[in-house]
């Protein structure tokens, strides 16, 4: 008996476990700047820079709540330093990279950290990455990774997302 306890917990363990680590969210869409390369090839070692990342469509007939997104893959080079919640208002989605300092005043800086998305709707609040350049640069930002709850589940979803950061001459 308890040979067959213990397999019968181990079975069930394994099934949690799983569950727990896909993720299983289906209800975010990219919208705005999901699927194409943005690109910015006028960074400088040591300098800052605001990359933003897609608009999300919640494509379910459920609100829900995003609770944080994140470049999941930084290459070589690059260093993430933090995240912000920001609005263009009611204008459209820019898709791009922005020297830190230089132009903040474009975005409306949300406070919090989840973005509320209504059924069959798109956000009108989006991520931004703050990065950082460190050095040579080899590769893409790539996928874009979000959490969020609906109902009384928390689920992951990437929706992909391209951006391409390289050394060269400094706009002025």
């Amino acid at each position: 008996m308890p040979r067959r306890l213990f397999a019968v917990f181990l079975a069930l363990s394994a099934a949690a476990l799983t569950s727990c680590s896909d993720g299983g969210g289906k209800a975010l869409e990219g919208g705005v700047g999901s699927g194409g390369l943005v690109g910015y090839e006028h960074t400088q070692v040591g300098k800052a820079y605001w990359v933003t990342m897609p608009q999300m469509q919640n494509t379910s007939g459920k609100p829900l709540t995003v609770l944080s997104g994140k470049i999941a893959h930084v290459p070589a080079g690059l260093r993430i330093t933090g995240y912000r919640v920001v609005s263009d208002g009611s204008g459209p989605h820019p898709m791009g990279v922005t020297p830190v300092g230089v132009t903040d005043d474009h975005a409306l800086v949300h406070q919090g950290g989840s973005i509320p998305v209504a059924a069959h709707t798109s956000s009108h609040l989006y991520y931004e990455a703050r990065i950082k350049v460190m050095g040579a640069v080899r590769g893409d930002l790539t996928t874009c990774r979000f959490t969020y709850r609906q109902g009384s589940s928390t689920y992951h979803q990437d929706i992909g997302c391209d951006t391409r950061i390289r050394l060269g001459k400094a706009l002025t």
